[in-house]
């Protein structure tokens, strides 16, 4: 089967691979900081990142949504030629909010590092930080246009290099100047994401030169109206990213200090940080790279449908969307978790213990849940319903973090069980909207049993099976791919059984004057 150039298919395609390449580069930057910073050096960088997440949420979230959706309906609408004024507009708007933030830093840097942080060093560091966002807002937002004009690979191939650029700087910097100053380490990261973030603006900067600025005899005027929807879009996005990113942030800053109420010290507290964010959530979010390409590319497909009217393709792409989530996130984390106290060991060599993972595990398979319904009702318009469900569910886990995470008996594990009880609620309240919005109400039962079927399944198998194929080839690393690749079969197996063919997903036969994925 041919891929065109500019559907549907080929967008996801070049997203998944990209993805897979940056998960791939990922997953061994984690490794190379893990032995480089430490634990306790990947807290204190978690700390500082906290409001790196903020001050990204306030100045790109809103932005880089309105240039997706709205290049795309232009794009739809036969206005191509107004994309360069929306994609001045969004830069005016990038300045004045990058602006405002290098105000609020400077003024009150101490009182932020050393009082919401509770860590001084973390000072010296926001002001790299202000550079490495204003080159971040220059490939977001070109990045974003291009996911809406259906040429992803030009993302991809920034994303990718800018990856590349980020593992050789951050490591390199980290080899000749680390050490165990912590607050030196973390600007040692920032440092090298910002020179990262150099190389990937220069090249979409160019590529917004070459491929997407319009001719001055094609532009055209933006339509009317156009302000109050950009700013319909951008402003509550904007503020819910802001309020999300603060009480995330704010989950992360008092993790340590309600562990430390239970009875850890300061250094275990950071440590305990540190081993969730560096090292066991990249072992389970491989499956992220397939999840959020579908994601990505969703929402501007939606909002073309949309404008042209086609209800049909826009409840086949619900269906397919979260029936492909599902078909992903569960069996994938559910062959991950019993693996990952042994990959832990071997990547990072720190133990994990089953239950810890285990919790993990659900907590990030609602994460892809909420993650592809919250972009499928961004597609239809319904922002604001997207953002109140994500901002109750962040203040919910807020409040059970607060509550749980102090008590000596759950201690970590009620960090967990906070972010699992608020994604349920978010995950729930999203289906909610999704049935009111589209026809997919009768489909679910079906979207989550089969996934439901197969992680479990593929669970028992790995949980049996790993142990007698380390016994049948006497190696670690051997064992594991055995165990993994036999389970990915049987889960295909089964699928297959149930009535289920991957390739309904990605093909362009129509069944019952349906496309499978509406790739029409």
């Amino acid at each position: 089967m041919k891929l065109l150039t500019h559907g549907l298919l080929y967008s996801v395609a070049v997203l998944c691979a990209s993805n897979l390449g940056l998960q791939g580069l990922g997953f061994l930057y984690r490794i190379g900081l893990s032995h480089l910073a430490g634990a306790e050096g990947l807290g204190v960088y978690q700390l500082v990142h906290s409001v790196y997440a903020v001050i990204h949420a306030a100045c790109l979230s809103g932005l880089t949504m309105a240039c997706s959706r709205l290049s795309a309906e232009l794009s739809a609408a036969g206005q191509g030629g107004a994309v360069g004024n929306l994609a001045r507009r969004a830069a005016q708007v990038f300045a004045l909010l990058v602006f405002g933030c290098a105000a609020f830093l400077f003024l009150g840097h101490g009182w932020i590092s050393g009082h919401i942080l509770g860590d001084a060093r973390t000072a010296a560091v926001f002001p790299v930080m202000l550079a490495c966002l204003a080159l971040t807002g220059v490939e977001n937002i070109v990045k974003s246009l291009c996911i809406g004009l259906n040429h992803v690979e030009w993302a991809a191939s920034a994303e990718l290099t800018e990856q590349v650029v980020r593992i050789v700087a951050v490591l390199t910097l980290l080899t000749l100047y680390g050490g165990q100053d912590y607050g030196r380490i973390a600007l040692l990261i920032f440092v090298g994401m910002s020179l990262s973030e150099c190389v990937s603006a220069a090249l979409l900067a160019r590529i917004y030169s070459k491929q997407i600025r319009i001719p001055k005899q094609s532009r055209q005027p933006l339509p009317r109206g156009f302000s109050r929807t950009f700013a319909s879009i951008v402003l509550p996005v904007t503020g819910a990213a802001v309020l999300n990113s603060l009480l995330g942030s704010a989950s992360s800053v008092i993790l340590p200090q309600r562990l430390m109420q239970a009875g850890l010290t300061r250094t275990q507290a950071l440590s305990e940080l540190g081993i969730i964010s560096g090292m066991a959530m990249p072992l389970l979010v491989l499956p992220i790279a397939l999840i959020s390409s579908v994601c990505t590319v969703i929402m501007p497909e939606i909002s073309r449908s949309r404008a042209r009217g086609d209800q049909v393709r826009i409840d086949a792409l619900t269906r397919k969307a979260i029936g492909l989530t599902g078909l992903l996130a569960i069996p994938l984390t559910a062959l991950i978790v019993p693996l990952a106290p042994t990959l832990s060991r071997l990547f990072f060599g720190q133990p994990l213990g089953l239950t810890y993972v285990a919790l993990l595990g659900v907590s990030i398979v609602l994460a892809y849940y909420h993650m592809v319904t919250s972009a499928l009702l961004g597609g239809m318009g319904a922002q604001w319903s997207s953002v109140s469900i994500s901002v109750a569910s962040e203040c919910v886990q807020l409040v059970l973090v607060w509550i749980l995470a102090a008590k000596p008996e759950l201690g970590v594990q009620g960090y967990i069980l906070a972010q699992i009880l608020a994604g349920l609620l978010a995950v729930c309240a999203n289906f909610i909207r999704l049935c009111q919005l589209s026809h997919v109400g009768s489909s679910l039962p079906r979207l989550f049993a089969i996934p439901l079927l197969c992680g479990a399944t593929v669970f028992l198998w790995v949980r049996v099976f790993y142990t007698f194929f380390l016994g049948l080839v006497g190696f670690q690393w051997l064992g594991v791919v055995c165990t993994a690749f036999s389970a990915m079969l049987l889960c295909l197996g089964l699928l297959r059984m149930l009535g289920v063919r991957m390739g309904d997903y990605i093909t362009l036969r129509p069944v019952n004057r349906m496309f499978q994925w509406g790739l029409y």
